[in-house]
């Protein structure tokens, strides 16, 4: 048994292709978390790619996140991954330089003092 479709039989494509407001009522569905863009590729019979182009085009998913002042979820994770880079490199540079540290003057710069509440709990557990 097939679904019904929410969109009318109106909007059927045509010899030149699919009409705006079929493209609109997808695209509305995909952005509104309805639907992911593989289920209607599945559902209306439309390619996956023409899908992810009519959202390019005419998805306001991106355009009201930028206007609000927010970021798009791939602008997020660019810039997120820029961050994880330089941590990364900042982390490997203190490393570096402890390590340094503790073969030019013999010091234990990883030392780390606990206070005497954290060294209480250190010894309770210990004790278990």
């Amino acid at each position: 048994m097939k679904k019904k479709k929410l969109i009318t039989l109106a909007s059927k494509p045509t010899y030149q292709g699919y009409s705006y407001a079929f493209k609109v009522a997808i695209v509305d569905r995909v952005e509104q978390g309805q639907i992911s863009q593989n289920q209607a590729a599945k559902e209306y019979d439309v390619s996956r790619s023409a899908i992810q182009k009519w959202v390019k085009k005419y998805g306001n998913l991106d355009k009201k996140l930028r206007s609000m002042g927010g970021k798009s979820p791939k602008q997020e994770i660019a810039e997120l991954k820029k961050k994880l880079k330089e941590a990364e490199t900042a982390a490997l540079i203190w490393k570096t330089a402890v390590e340094i540290l503790e073969e030019d003057f013999q010091i234990d710069a990883k030392k780390k003092y606990l206070t005497e509440y954290q060294k209480d709990l250190l010894r309770k557990m210990e004790k278990k």
